[in-house]
């Protein structure tokens, strides 16, 4: 923002301050005046009041006076304005503007210090706190936010050392995943026309899809989610954590009976352990499986595909396969 901004935006208001100062020979009156008229649109404390004070803070620097007091005000004055509309960054430029003209000016400082303090940049914030010092050493506010902004920047570097080993883990977790599923040549599903190198594809579709993703357990087994599927009774379900040394048996012992309970939609009471078969549908159709395999072994036999990270099998009924 500023003068040429301000005349395209209320021309009214340019054109009004013009006629005001047309025949105004004194640039720092002129330029003590265009101050005035920012103060005055300032205070109103609205949105447009700060939009029209950062016009007149503007030409009254435009009129290059050559007082540095002066407009060493005009630029903190301006930068109060940008800060009360959210430019921290341009009100930040403009503290810097107005200490090179005035460098004993605490309140152009103390203004900056508040923009740091807006954006975040604790690092910028303690220089400021420092500058602040150099003209004010005993200053006990900022004395005071010293040491405050000593012990966030502490905080700050203390989450990013641990922003940095969780990502450096991540890092570690995701070459031994991709090693791993490597050295068992497993297949995995990876969608054409997507960018990123082959690993990365591969740690994405392992990702999509399902909110749990394969992972190595403590004693080096792959661990993953798979979904069985129910055709007679279109639905499904996910289990979250399959060991690839645990067998569909296993796992459908603990689901069905004679060990487990039978599921609401089987009102039939047809699906038990001993009533199970398992398929899996690969690109050349349908192969059944051997329920006292490994997830392992099911996976390397038959050469099954995995998308979207999710081992998928389709369990049915015996008595009822057999008769379609």
């Amino acid at each position: 923002i500023n003068a040429e901004y301000g005349r395209k935006k209320w021309p009214v208001l340019a054109s009004h301050l013009d006629i005001m100062y047309e025949d105004d020979d004194d640039p720092v009156g002129s330029a003590q005046s265009y101050k005035e008229d920012g103060n005055k649109e300032y205070v109103k404390k609205t949105k447009e009041g700060y939009y029209k004070a950062i016009i007149s803070y503007s030409e009254g620097l435009s009129k290059d006076c050559k007082d540095n007091e002066l407009d060493s005000q005009l630029y903190c004055n301006r930068a109060a304005a940008q800060f009360c509309i959210g430019n921290y960054r341009r009100a930040t430029e403009d503290c810097e503007k107005a200490i090179a003209l005035n460098p004993s000016y605490l309140k152009a400082v103390n203004r900056a210090i508040e923009c740091q303090l807006k954006l975040g940049k604790t690092v910028e914030l303690l220089k400021w706190i420092e500058r602040g010092l150099a003209i004010d050493s005993g200053n006990k506010e900022l004395l005071k936010a010293k040491d405050k902004a000593q012990k966030r920047l502490k905080e700050e570097q203390r989450d990013e050392r641990k922003r940095t080993a969780a990502e450096k883990k991540r890092r570690n977790e995701e070459r031994d995943l991709l090693a791993a599923i490597n050295s068992r040549h497993l297949k995995i599903f990876l969608p054409t026309g997507e960018e990123g190198s082959e690993e990365q594809r591969t740690l994405d579709s392992l990702s999509v899809g399902n909110k749990k993703r394969v992972f190595i357990s403590e004693d080096g087994v792959l661990t993953w989610p798979v979904k069985l599927i129910y055709p007679e009774h279109k639905t499904s379900d996910f289990i979250e954590q399959f060991r690839e040394d645990t067998t569909l048996r296993e796992h459908l012992g603990m689901m069905f009976p004679p060990h487990g309970e039978s599921p609401p939609w089987d009102r039939e009471g047809s699906y038990t352990v001993p009533n199970l078969i398992a398929f899996y549908d690969g690109t050349e159709g349908k192969v059944e499986l051997n329920l006292d395999d490994p997830l392992l072994v099911l996976l390397q036999k038959h050469s099954v595909v995995i998308s979207a990270g999710t081992p998928t099998f389709e369990i049915h009924c015996k008595s009822k396969h057999a008769g379609s």
